[in-house]
Order: structure tokens, then sequence, then C-alpha cells
């Protein structure tokens, strides 16, 4: 029985925990969004993902166990994708493959958990500011990120292109999302689509990622035990 790398093993679990611990936020929130204070419990089409965690909801309510299942979700999930993305771009000699994508991924793959991270810690209702800069700047940098996945995996011969397919879905749909963002309504006067596509855009990362560690568990596990 082969053995699997640990760093596959933990890109799994985190993503689980990552779904788990958000589900987790939203049956524990409160209530309230932008548009209406006054709501009950969490709106999967009128509250922003972000606002699972706020210290305290927009009526002033306590928000500490769904804060807790947000800080838990993503900054576990940042400390993963920086393992993993190391583990990912060794077993696969990028760096002999394609020294321009092996640094893309190198750089970004390890300033995009900072910023995931940075995202947990300035909770939209304290540091608003902030909490926006490290937005932007996780989902800009994810975008090359996915694509010099994309490149790697298809020049890559032990994982197939279908992979590869898979992180580029995360970059038409950031980019995308970039553009609602910059573009799109205003949330204050309309109260779903762009609280809608960032949880679209987040679960979809989630199970693209989770995708790739089932690829990398079921095809470079070998090639990971002979380096």
């Amino acid at each position: 029985m082969r053995k699997i790398p640990f760093e596959f093993k933990l890109l799994t679990f985190s993503c689980f925990l990552f779904i788990a611990s958000t589900g987790i936020a939203m049956l524990f929130f409160p209530g309230g969004t932008i548009m209406d204070h006054n709501t009950i419990g969490y709106s999967f089409f009128n509250n922003f993902f972000s606002e699972l965690g706020r210290w305290r909801t927009v009526k002033g309510e306590p928000n500490w166990i769904s804060f807790f299942g947000f800080e838990i979700a993503l900054v576990f999930q940042s400390v993963t994708m920086f393992i993993f993305n190391k583990k990912l771009l060794n077993i696969t000699n990028s760096k002999q493959l394609n020294p321009f994508l092996y640094y893309t991924a190198l750089i970004t793959g390890s300033i995009f958990p900072f910023l995931l991270t940075g995202i947990a810690l300035t909770p939209c209702d304290l540091y608003l500011p902030f909490h926006m800069d490290f937005v932007y700047a996780a989902f800009s940098t994810l975008v090359p990120l996915s694509f010099a996945y994309t490149l790697l995996i298809r020049q890559h011969h032990l994982l197939p292109n279908k992979y590869g397919n898979a992180m580029m879905i995360i970059v038409f749909a950031i980019t995308i999302y970039l553009f609602i963002m910059l573009y799109g309504p205003d949330p204050h006067k309309v109260g779903y689509v762009q609280q809608t596509a960032q949880k679209v855009i987040v679960y979809s990362m989630i199970f693209c990622l989770l995708y790739l560690s089932s690829g990398c568990i079921k095809y470079l596990t070998k090639e990971s035990l002979e380096s």
C-alpha cells in the first residue's frame, strides 16, 4: 500500500474543514444584512461571506461562534495552501520544467496565504478598508497562481490535463468576480448580486482545490516517494 504524502492529505482535510467550519458559522450567525439590520440568521443571497467574520453583527450582537468558524477556516486553509504549493512544485520538478511558471507559482503561492490570513484577521466591521485591500489583493494574486498551475499541469506528464482545466475555472471565475466587484451593482442597493457571486467563487475555489488534491493523491504519490 502506497503512503500518501502528508501535504496532499492536509489539503484534502483543510478543504473539508473549510466547508464544515463555514457551514457551522452560517448556522450560528445571528442575522442582519447591510440592507436590513433586522433579518434573522444568515442569508446566502444577501450576506457577504466576510460577514461571518464580523466581531459583532450590524445590530451590535455578539458573533463569536461565526467569527471563530470563519477564522479557523481561512487561517488553516492559508497554512495548508502554503505547504501544499511548495510540495507540488517540488515533486513535479517545475523549476526544471518551466522556470518562469515555477517562480510565478512560488511567489504568488507564498503571497496568497498571507493575504488570505489578512482577510481573516481584519474583521470587516472593525477594519473595513484594510479588509477590502486584502480581499482585492488576494483574489488578484490567485489569478496568476491558478494560471501557472494550469500550464504546469499541462506540461507535466504525470498529472492529467483535466486537473489543469479545473484550475483554469478558478482563473475565469475570479476574473469575472473582480469585474463584478469593480463594476457590478452597489450592494447597498442590490442585495444579492455581489453577495451571491462571492460565495460561489469561494466555494468553487475550495472544490477545485479538493479536486486537485485528489489528483495529486492518485497520480503523484509514486513520484513523491521516488524523489
